[in-house]
């Protein structure tokens, strides 16, 4: 049986989480800003690592309707917490036209390669499921 293969906590970086994506069929890219993007049949999913917390956060963006009520939007997000316990939604208060999903997988001690693809494959299938669901008001664009 074939060992899994586990990155240590020092060998978490974007560098590695790159070849683990590619390995797994995903495209990556370098945005404008500097930010490490794996392309998903869903969204586009930016990666970053918080070294001090021992995190990789995946992050997804969409457009919301800037014309909406903003408690319609408080209330979209809020049902998405309740509901899906998997990742965090939010509308922040200084950009109320974009929708924010995120989710933080910690690696402290290390982590497999597996769990890595894993998150990120569940990530990019149950955001956009869940805007589906509960985007009662049709708020994203």
């Amino acid at each position: 049986m074939a060992m899994a293969e586990v990155l240590t906590e020092d060998e978490v970086t974007i560098s590695n989480l790159a070849q683990i994506f590619k390995r797994a069929f995903f495209k990556t890219s370098i945005d404008k800003d500097g930010d490490f993007i794996v392309h998903t049949e869903g969204p586009r999913v930016i990666v970053t690592l918080n070294q001090d917390n021992k995190l990789i956060k995946f992050t997804t963006i969409y457009g919301v309707k800037e014309s909406a009520r903003l408690d319609l939007k408080h209330t979209f997000t809020n049902r998405m917490n309740d509901e899906i316990i998997f990742c965090r939604f939010s509308v922040p208060k200084t950009r109320p036209d974009i929708l924010i999903a995120d989710y933080y997988l910690p690696f402290e001690e290390g982590i497999p390669a597996f769990q890595i693809v894993s998150a990120l494959r569940l990530f990019s299938r149950v955001v956009p499921r869940a805007i589906f669901a509960c985007d009662e008001n049709d708020l994203v664009e």
